[in-house]
């Protein structure tokens, strides 16, 4: 094989390594693979590393191929230290993700000195524009092998040759195509100083009489997409939601199974008439009702009849979600399938719109001198220079999260993103994705935003916000909240103090540019400003002294109480702290009132339009006064309003946050205001069988509603159970004892199983306990939201543990999720501020605040469990709490069967028989259903099984008796 390779680089080594861990310090080496190319001639190191301790089971279902008997039959790593230095000689070494080898080789092989070059940072310089950047992604977007990642040594290491030598192909081809006047290597050279000894810098260049040919797996398609055929049809648009009915439309293609759901069918008549009628209305949709399916038609269709009538106002919607997963799952999946089998996709206009600080500007980026002193930050502004520059992208969102840690992107976000304040979309000429987006606004038809943007809708004069979907609807009952609060943070407000003589430019060198190009009109004291910036710092300083010497902060938690009414031992504290903050306010003042005064001076009643240093001075202005007025409302006691301090953990910062207690008037006013028609979608909307609750706090008492039936048989499909014997979540041993629980669990259904924790602290804590209980089993246990998808493989057991980022957007049918936990009941602490100020201001009782959230987290976290008629399992809360009557309203509300109230030891007792019961009635759907279609079991049954998401397996059939498999439990029978 190694005789058929060629690297275009030569004298270079591409090395893979596979080991135990990710921890270099806890993890050992157990493989190393390479490739050399020395001189034209070609060799290979491989060997198996016979480790000195456990290898989690996980690992051996990572690495294709890697049996237990031939791993510990290696040698050690001790007796392959020789042969491996020998092969490695002093060439440089090319890993993907060279980070990782270097900090495993500085920790067991600190002998290995070699330069490593990471293939991962060279394909996001050449090509940023990439979501992921792992092996396998790289090879099936820059090549043309139909193969996976396997995570053997010497195949990865083929592989990331191959990537190295595509990436260099498709950037010379490029250079060539578009005539550049100046290529990569020239740019870098010129522009770019630290990066002139960069390892990969020599590299760029390409060889004299270099031959393509020699390279015929590289693809050089920008970007790949997996086409399906789909036959022309003629749709009667008029017809709306009735096209559900039309399976022909839906099955176009054969890339997804369609099945006609008539409550589905109804509930898309309510939006369409929602829509229509231009009234508002909320939805509760359950899990499996085909939600998103039922408004993107609308939307579609509705935006392109109207289109057509030159309706311009009502050829538009607005899709508001809360999390970023359904939004990118909008966008680059559901809206484009539906538009394709609608045949609309060419002649409908969709994209995502954020906030402004989600975009980098170009100009912020070239001032960016934060960027410029090293080789970090000479990497970091080559890797956003080269993904902005077209205006084609620019989303910080969407680039790559190894990408933002590997160039430490976060540090100059703030830096290289576009101001809200500065940015003037109608006069910039900059190649700004921002601006495109902007631009694309007045003749998009469908937009997807999320909540915190539609609160402060930023984009009014490009496109007004007339049919508005709003879906995770229930996440409005706390978010909104945050999104009118107003937020003093001392760290944020310390950044902008240093722009008075650091910035880029700072406001004292405009202001000298101002007053020098009006004739020097105004003498400038740039002392008497510095000693008022300090003035503040000290002040801002005292404030965080009183905090530490107080010891406020206690745990691993960040403070925050309410100030003006907060608990009895605080009392005398939050006193001796309004004149401190009072003295913060006030130094505010005399910088604001100096500033001001010398603009004023300067321009007098000039015309100063277009003049972007008045500008910028200006709106330095304002942000100072709006402190100072934030300040001033903080300070003041208001029965309307929460008055919130929080202090960082790590005394790092403070916030002072004004937080409004009647949301309803600003949702109207911000969210809603002018808006034709508006439709909340949720499965949790409902609070005590009512949408009253929701609506009113959200000031939409006079709105429709529709709840669809539910979809599943809740029921029947799962239990639930309320533990006695486990203690309260803050008992000494309650870790240990969910953890053996979890464990035993885990072991009697082969793994499957979703813990959710209300905290990071707790879910750390299990975890430890996990890792040494599972210590020689076949149990995994993960944390990353990634970890979600090894659920779906029946060949391993793995545990996943999440914290309230878990509590949406998990989907996962069939066998694969069967058993969810909750650690705690989400209570809210009697000491939550906005429920101090509710509680007290405003008389409410504390269930009154504390069980509508409750009630919908929980909804949310039952939810996960069930996502299709063959789904099934428990549902089991670890510390149910003591109250009740919160038990007997969520059993209602979640509309499943009865909360059992019982011991673990019953649970551990039953769970066998009640699980082999569910697995058999999917056994016996499925049978039923080829039979019912008269399709060939023996031949049916496996595809039938893959579809459903189920473990099941037919083993094989002997003298007419059927063997069936799922995991552990087999059945036999006659059919």
């Amino acid at each position: 094989m190694s005789e058929e390779l060629k690297s275009i680089l030569d004298n270079v080594i591409y090395l893979d390594i596979e080991t135990t861990g990710l921890d270099e310090t806890s993890s050992e080496i157990i493989e190393i693979g390479a490739i050399k190319f020395k001189d034209n001639t070609i060799t290979t190191f491989e060997t198996l590393i016979r480790p000195r301790g456990r290898v989690p089971i996980g690992i051996y279902n990572l690495c294709t191929g890697l049996s237990k008997e031939e791993l510990y039959s290696a040698p050690s790593l001790g007796n392959v230290r020789e042969s491996l230095s020998q092969f490695l000689e002093d060439l440089p070494l090319i890993c993907h993700n060279g980070n990782f080898e270097k900090k495993f080789f500085r920790y067991h092989l600190p002998q290995i000195k070699n330069t490593i070059m990471d293939s991962m940072e060279l394909a996001a310089i050449l090509e940023p524009y990439h979501k992921e950047y792992n092996l396998n992604a790289l090879m099936k977007t820059v090549t043309d092998m139909n193969k996976n990642e396997i995570h053997r040594g010497l195949d990865d290491s083929i592989n990331t040759l191959k990537v190295v030598n595509s990436l260099l192909c498709r950037l010379w081809s490029s250079e060539e195509k578009k005539g550049k006047k100046r290529t990569l290597y020239e740019n870098i050279n010129k522009y770019y100083p630290y990066l002139k000894k960069w390892s990969w810098n020599k590299h760029l260049l390409k060889p004299p009489f270099f031959i393509y040919h020699d390279y015929d797996y590289v693809s050089y398609k920008d970007k790949k997409e997996n086409e399906t055929f789909l036959e022309p049809l003629k749709i009667d648009y008029k017809k709306y939601e009735e096209l559900l009915k039309d399976e022909k439309i839906w099955n176009n293609g054969g890339d997804f199974g369609y099945t006609y759901r008539k409550n589905q069918l109804e509930f898309s008549k309510k939006i369409r008439e929602n829509y229509e009628k231009g009234e508002r209305i909320f939805i509760e949709a359950p899990t499996g009702s085909g939600k998103t399916f039922a408004y993107v038609i609308i939307a579609a269709i509705g935006t392109y009849l109207n289109s057509l009538k030159k309706r311009k106002d009502d050829a538009s919607f607005i899709i508001s979600t809360n999390t970023k997963e359904l939004q990118n799952q909008l966008i680059e999946r559901d809206i484009p399938n539906i538009l394709k089998k609608l045949c609309l996709y060419d002649k409908l206009k969709f994209g995502a719109m954020k906030g402004k600080a989600n975009y980098i500007c170009i100009e912020r980026l070239n001032k960016c001198d934060r960027l410029e002193g090293d080789e970090e930050g000479n990497l970091a502004l080559l890797f956003l220079r080269r993904l902005a520059e077209k205006g084609e992208y620019g989303d910080i969102e969407n680039i790559s999260y190894f990408i933002v840690k590997r160039f430490n992107l976060e540090r100059y976000f703030k830096d290289v993103t576009c101001d809200s304040d500065s940015c003037n979309l109608e006069k910039c000429i900059k190649p700004c994705y921002l601006r495109k987006r902007y631009n694309e606004l007045p003749t998009e038809n469908i937009t997807v935003i999320n909540h915190s943007l539609l609160a402060c809708w930023p984009y009014t004069e490009k496109k007004k916000i007339n049919h508005l979907i709003i879906d995770e609807g229930h996440n409005l009952m706390e978010k909104c909240y945050d999104f009118f609060a107003e937020e003093f943070t001392s760290s944020e407000f310390l950044e902008s103090l240093d722009m008075i003589d650091k910035g880029h430019p700072n406001i004292i060198g405009l202001l000298l540019n101002l007053n020098a190009s009006f004739g020097f009109r105004e003498t400038i004291e740039k002392d008497k400003i510095m000693y008022l910036v300090n003035e503040i710092i000290v002040n801002l300083n005292i404030l965080m002294n009183d905090f530490r010497s107080m010891r406020l902060v206690s745990g691993e938690y960040d403070f925050n109480t309410e100030f003006f009414i907060p608990r009895d031992d605080l009392k005398t504290m939050t006193k001796c702290l309004q004149p401190e903050i009072s003295a913060l306010k006030e130094s505010i003042y005399p910088l604001y009132k100096m500033l001001n005064t010398y603009v004023s001076n300067i321009v007098l009643d000039d015309e100063v339009t277009g003049d972007n240093d008045y500008k910028n001075i200006n709106d330095y202005i304002i942000k100072l006064k709006g402190t100072f007025d934030m300040l001033d409302k903080f300070l003041e006691a208001s029965t309307f309003f929460a008055k919130v301090l929080e202090i960082d953990k790590e005394y790092d910062e403070f916030r002072l946050k004004t937080v409004p207690l009647n949301v309803g008037e600003l949702v109207n006013e911000h969210m809603l205001k002018d808006v034709k028609s508006t439709t909340f979608l949720s499965a949790t909307l409902r609070i005590e069988n009512s949408f009253n609750r929701i609506k009113k706090h959200l000031g939409q008492e006079k709105a429709n509603d529709f709840l669809i039936p539910p979809v599943f048989d809740l029921k029947k499909q799962t239990k639930i159970f309320a533990l006695t014997d486990m203690g309260r979540y803050d008992d000494a041993n309650y870790i240990k004892r969910i953890s053996n629980f979890i464990y035993e669990t885990s072991k009697k259904l082969s793994g499957h199983v979703l813990v959710l924790f209300n905290n990071n602290i707790r879910r750390n804590g299990v975890y430890e306990e996990l890792e040494m209980l599972t210590r020689g089993s076949k149990i995994e246990v993960h944390t990353n939201k990634k970890s979600i998808n090894i659920l779906n493989d029946k060949n391993r057991q793995a545990i996943i543990l999440g914290t309230k980022g878990f509590f949406e957007g998990i989907d996962v049918p069939g066998d694969g999720l069967s058993c969810v936990m909750l650690d705690k009941l989400p209570n809210h602490s009697p000491e939550y501020p906005i429920l101090r100020a509710v509680t007290t201001y405003q008389h409410k009782m504390y269930q009154d605040f504390n069980y509508p959230q409750l009630c919908i987290k929980v909804k949310q976290i039952y939810g996960r469990l069930v996502r299709s008629t063959f789904d099934y399992g428990y549902f089991i809360i670890l510390d149910p709490g003591e109250n009740q009557y919160t038990i007997r309203n969520l059993q209602r509300d979640l509309g499943g069967p009865v909360i059992e109230s019982t011991t673990s030891l019953k649970v551990l007792e039953g769970m066998e028989s009640d699980y082999n019961n569910w697995k058999k009635r999917n056994l016996n759907i499925m049978i039923k259903k080829l039979q019912r279609e008269k399709k060939d079991i023996g031949l049916e049954f496996e595809g039938e099984s893959k579809k459903h998401k189920m473990f099941w397996e037919l083993e094989g059939v002997e003298n007419g008796v059927y063997s069936f498999k799922n995991i552990n439990y087999e059945l036999k029978g006659k059919l």
